[in-house]
C-alpha cells in the first residue's frame, strides 16, 4: 500500500507541475483565448494559480520526506481544485468542470491514504502547546 500512495503522489505531483508550468509560460495571448473570454477571469489571476500549481507541485514532492509538507501541499491543492470546479460550472461548462472534479477525487483519495500523517501532525502539534 505504500508504494500506492507514494506513486500516486507522484503522478498528483506531476500533473500540478505541469498544469502550473503550462500556465506560467502561457503567452497572454493563449491565456486570453483558454481562460479570460470562456470564464472571465483576469488573466493575472491565471497566471498566480499557475505559481501556486507549480509550488503545491514541488511541495508535495517534498511531502516524501515531511509529512506537514504533503498535508499543505494537498490542502493548496484542494482549494485550487474546487475553484476550478466552480469556476467551470458557473460558466456553464460541466464537460470541463469534470476534469478538476475527477483530479479534486483523487487527491481527496490521496489525503485519505495519507490520514496517518495527519494524525501525527495533530498529535506533534498537541505535544509542543502543551509543553509551552
Amino acid at each position: 500500500m505504500k508504494w500506492i500512495v507514494r506513486i500516486l503522489q507522484g503522478l498528483v505531483a506531476l500533473d500540478f507541475l505541469f498544469a502550473g508550468a503550462s500556465k506560467i509560460f502561457s503567452s497572454s495571448d493563449q491565456i486570453k483565448e483558454l481562460f479570460t473570454d470562456i470564464l472571465g477571469t483576469p488573466a493575472a489571476l491565471i497566471y498566480i494559480v499557475g505559481v501556486f500549481e507549480a509550488l503545491a507541485g514541488l511541495v508535495l514532492i517534498a511531502g516524501y520526506r515531511s509529512r506537514k509538507a504533503a498535508v499543505a501541499s494537498i490542502i493548496v491543492m484542494i482549494a485550487i481544485l474546487i475553484g476550478a470546479t466552480v469556476t467551470n460550472l458557473t460558466a456553464g461548462l460541466v464537460g470541463d468542470a469534470m476534469v478538476p472534479f475527477a483530479i479534486l477525487i483523487v487527491v481527496l483519495l490521496l489525503l485519505f491514504l495519507k490520514r496517518d500523517a495527519l494524525k501525527g501532525i495533530r498529535k506533534t502539534g498537541a505535544n509542543s502547546s502543551v509543553s509551552k
